[in-house]
Formats: structure tokens, sequence, C-alpha cells
């Protein structure tokens, strides 16, 4: 299932307001700052690849609950 149109736009306004905290901070803030912002981001962007993948390979079903 992909994700739904409302987490899809909340995702993509949420990272596009990271690219801008990033952009200002770059500037001003301690590298610290800049890393975490941009872990952040990452991981926004990746959801939705994350979950054509889990999509792709059987859902959340296949996924073990322990290692």
């Amino acid at each position: 299932m992909a994700l739904t149109t409302q987490v899809k736009e909340c995702t993509d306004t949420a990272a596009g307001a990271i690219r801008e905290a990033l952009a200002f901070a770059a500037r001003a803030e301690q590298p610290i700052v800049i890393s975490t912002l941009t872990d952040v981001l990452i991981r926004l962007e990746s959801i939705e690849s994350m979950d054509e993948l889990m999509h792709k390979f059987g859902g959340a079903s296949k996924i073990p609950k322990s290692f």
C-alpha cells in the first residue's frame, strides 16, 4: 500500500521546512545542529522509498519481529 496523499503531502512540507532550516543553520549554527537537521531530512525523504520497498517485498508481515 502506498503512502496516502495526506501523509505524502505532510512529509513533503516537513522536508521543505527542514531544508529551509538547514540553509539558515549552515550560516549560523553549530555543526551538531546541521548534522541533526540533515539526519531528520534524510529520514523524511526515505519514507516513500521504504514504503515502496515494503510493498514490493510483501509488507510488514515478512519483517522479523526480533533479531
